[in-house]
């Protein structure tokens, strides 16, 4: 039975199951880091960070309330083959051949920094990997519980974690501000460290978990996007206000722990906050936040077979698959796998930012035809490009240096930057605008 209103409560703990499952992907690690390299450039830098590793992901979950639909059903306005092929790449890269294995991986360092415990063979990881896939299993099963139990389990866990670190650190910081460690401007380095972290294509592969459990919790068809807007906005919100924190964190250390990054830092800043407690405050943090991630995405993929299939393949099925392929990967060898599917990555992101502006900046645009022809073109060829640069990774990786494909890579402005796509998308945009015109 279908309700009206979702209370003040429940959308605050949505938003907050939201903000742990993108807290969780590296969200935590990452921005004291930039802190730290940063110094007492710090705060353009954090806005560079802000713009593509929060407001994108925001813009993400507006393009899905605008868009009325999932990351696959507004990718088929594009066209259905391009969803097929596009969200089916994106989807099993993130979950099963990248984040799921790297958080499973993640949990067991943070494990064995806390127990102490030093294996001589590799039976305790196969152990701990088999309990930890059953506690993902248990947290995903049901896809009406899985945001709830994100909420008031997960949740807590790593709001009281972030909350220690923060008190402690910004009440007796660790050293003074010194100068940034780079040569490019503050606001460009944070722009780039932000769009690292591929929280956008998280956002929109999250947004089916959001969308389905407003489903079922009974929430009017009506009323879903302007509770996923909601949910979103409160999710960012508390993302910006971490990320902030361990970027103030990371300028505090001054010129300590010069030869630590992410990680093996984080974990050094609580220890000297902390002391030998800090460790087991880390570690804890880094467990949960690790499950968090796995959680979204499991349950994302979960939900994305079942969407692509028809239903043919049914949920529980769908996260059993989901899990056991995570499993299989993870035991093939993280580092190997993580190697391989990075540059497929890079095929990814620029439609999922292309989709996303789209969306997310003009109004009404799935009834403005010639909105949706430019969109097309302008996707189309960000995932061309995406997968040229995709096919010189490989290449790159296996020793080889095409000269002629470099030549042509290097052309388009940006290019140095990782960014050379957006000038195709805008050229193809502009084709396809002027192209169509309205019936």
């Amino acid at each position: 039975m279908e309700k009206k209103d979702l209370t003040i409560g429940q959308l605050f703990l949505m938003g907050g199951a939201l903000f742990s499952m993108h807290f969780g992907a590296s969200s935590m690690i990452w921005p004291m880091t930039w802190g730290k390299e940063s110094g007492s450039s710090v705060f353009p830098a954090f806005l560079g960070a802000y713009i593509t590793g929060v407001f994108f992901p925001l813009l993400g979950y507006i393009a899905l309330s605008r868009g009325k639909g999932t990351f696959y059903s507004i990718s088929t306005r594009v066209s259905k083959k391009f969803a097929n092929i596009f969200c089916s790449i994106t989807i099993i890269v993130l979950g099963p051949l990248f984040l799921i294995p790297r958080m499973s991986a993640a949990a067991w360092e943070a494990f064995l920094q806390i127990s102490n415990f030093r294996p001589s063979n590799i039976l305790p990881a196969l152990i701990f990997s088999i309990i930890y896939y059953i506690i993902v299993y248990w947290f995903v099963s049901n896809p009406e519980n899985t945001v709830d139990k994100l909420s008031k389990i997960l949740l807590p866990i790593l709001l009281i974690t972030v909350i220690g670190v923060f008190i402690k650190g910004f009440i007796s910081p660790i050293d003074s501000w010194r100068p940034k460690v780079y040569d490019s401007p503050a606001f460009v380095y944070g722009f780039l460290q932000g769009y690292a972290t591929m929280e956008l294509p998280c956002a929109l592969i999250f947004g089916v978990i959001i969308i389905n459990n407003l489903k079922l919790k009974g929430v009017k068809e009506q009323n879903r996007d302007k509770y996923l807007l909601l949910i979103g906005l409160i999710g960012t919100g508390i993302l910006t206000i971490t990320h902030l924190g361990h970027m103030l964190l990371g300028s505090f250390t001054g010129d300590l722990f010069n030869e630590l990054k992410y990680s093996a830092l984080y974990a050094q800043v609580v220890m000297e906050l902390w002391g030998p407690f800090g460790g087991m405050i880390f570690s804890i943090g880094l467990l949960f936040a690790a499950l968090s991630a796995a959680t979204g995405i499991s349950a994302a993929t979960s939900e994305f077979i079942v969407e692509i299939s028809k239903e043919k393949i049914n949920y529980k099925k769908a996260v059993t698959l989901t899990l056991l392929i995570s499993a299989i990967v993870g035991s093939a060898g993280l580092g190997t796998i993580i190697k391989i599917t990075e540059p497929i990555l890079k095929a990814v992101y620029p439609p999922a930012i292309v989709l996303t502006l789209y969306y997310g900046l003009i109004p009404d645009l799935i009834n403005k035809k010639r909105g949706l022809i430019s969109m097309k073109y302008s996707a189309i060829a960000a995932f061309i490009w995406g997968s040229f640069e995709c096919l010189l990774s490989y290449l790159h990786m296996f020793g080889q240096r095409p000269i002629t494909l470099e030549k042509l890579y290097n052309v388009f402005p940006l290019s140095q930057y990782g960014l050379g796509w957006v000038s195709v998308a805008i050229l193809a945009s502009v084709v396809g605008f002027v192209k169509n015109s309205e019936d």
